[in-house]
């Protein structure tokens, strides 16, 4: 079981059913979407079938999914997570998502900071993101927080813990 992860203003949790109007609100919204791997979700049985796959990934092992909850109001506002696991374990890729109306005001970096530091005490110590070189946002965001492009994609080495 995954811990939750506690921020100055977030809280990153375990995903569940209670968040599923926030999470269509995030993954239908075209605007978030506009360069997520996943399609624009339109209806709420969309976030049904990512919430069960989410449970199945994390239950593999493949995948750890944290719901960013803003602790003011108690709102779903973002997911970040841990996928993509090297076979020792030592490399993943790492993934995030904001409703657009929480965009430019530091919500993702507190949830990655709180993110990448649990990551650290799991023993891995490199994570790549996979931004869109159309993505300017996020390759700011990443670039700011230590990733540097490397064939297509940002890469950043953390320090074990």
């Amino acid at each position: 079981m995954k811990p939750d992860l506690t921020g100055t203003r977030i809280v990153l949790r375990t995903i569940g059913p209670q968040d599923a109007a926030d999470l269509f609100e995030i993954y239908g919204n075209p605007l978030t979407m506009e360069f997520a791997s996943d399609p624009c979700f339109t209806s709420p049985a969309m976030v049904a079938q990512m919430m069960a796959s989410v449970v199945r990934l994390e239950q593999t092992g493949k995948s750890l999914e944290w719901a960013i909850v803003e602790r003011e109001g108690n709102k779903v506002i973002g997911t970040c997570g841990l996928h993509s696991f090297s076979e020792a374990g030592h490399s993943c890729e790492v993934g995030c998502l904001l409703n657009a109306a929480y965009w430019r005001r530091g919500f993702m970096s507190e949830a990655l900071g709180l993110l990448f530091a649990h990551a650290s005490t799991l023993g891995v110590t490199s994570l790549t993101a996979d931004i869109d070189a159309d993505n300017v946002r996020s390759i700011a965001l990443f670039e700011k927080l230590g990733f540097r492009a490397h064939a297509g994609r940002y890469q950043r080495t953390l320090p074990f813990v």
